[in-house]
């Protein structure tokens, strides 16, 4: 049997562990890989340079997630 696992693709980048959700952007992650409650402003101004880098430069900050096959 063949088929596909996929979560939020993980970044660290700036000092900041987070995941990318296609249809809300960036949010920040606690130590465990939880999601915290809230993202402040200080998360999005220091990930701003991030935000506007294309996605093959983001690729090179990628820590986790996305699909795998089994």
């Amino acid at each position: 049997m063949n088929g596909f696992l996929c979560s939020s693709r993980a970044y660290e980048y700036g000092g900041w562990h987070f995941e990318w959700h296609y249809w809300i952007g960036p949010w920040p992650l606690k130590k465990d890989g939880d999601p915290r409650k809230r993202a402040g402003r200080k998360f999005y101004k220091d990930i701003d340079e991030f935000i506007k880098m294309d996605k093959e430069q983001r690729e090179e900050y990628r820590v986790g997630g996305g699909c795998q096959e089994f």
